[in-house]
């Protein structure tokens, strides 16, 4: 080799590697934030509407998105296509500071959280009844 050729191919060399690297980082699977937020959006719409049942055992908890709401077991086989999506596309969930849900049952067709009653209203008419002496 001589002088001349020995930087040349010291050059085309890092050329190579630089071009190796740029094709490497394009063939990341991230998903582009607007069709993240689009996955999460068409969740939600499905999250966010009735969830008809016929027993308990046709009700769960969400797990995604957000925090944790009633769900059928029909919409969660919904959802969870977005949200493999959503996972494999590398999206970045907001974090949320979410409480311990209570449990899902299913009341009077519709999947719901049963919410705890409190203790200092027993026995009191409620405030959208007529109490008649």
């Amino acid at each position: 080799m001589t002088a001349f050729t020995r930087p040349l191919a010291h050059l085309s060399a890092l050329a190579l590697a630089l071009a190796a690297l740029a094709l490497l980082a394009g063939c990341e699977n991230k998903m582009e934030p607007k069709e993240c937020d689009k996955l999460r959006g068409e969740a939600f719409e499905i999250l966010n509407k009735a969830h008809h049942c016929n027993a308990d055992a046709d009700c769960r908890q969400s797990e995604w998105p957000g925090c944790a709401k009633p769900l059928s077991n029909a919409d969660h086989d919904k959802i969870k296509p977005l949200a493999d999506k959503f996972q494999g596309g590398k999206c970045e969930e907001p974090k949320v500071d979410c409480k311990a849900p209570p449990e899902v049952y299913c009341k009077q067709g519709l999947c719901v959280h049963r919410e705890k009653g409190t203790p200092e209203d027993e026995g009191r008419v409620p405030s959208d009844q007529i109490k008649i002496e």
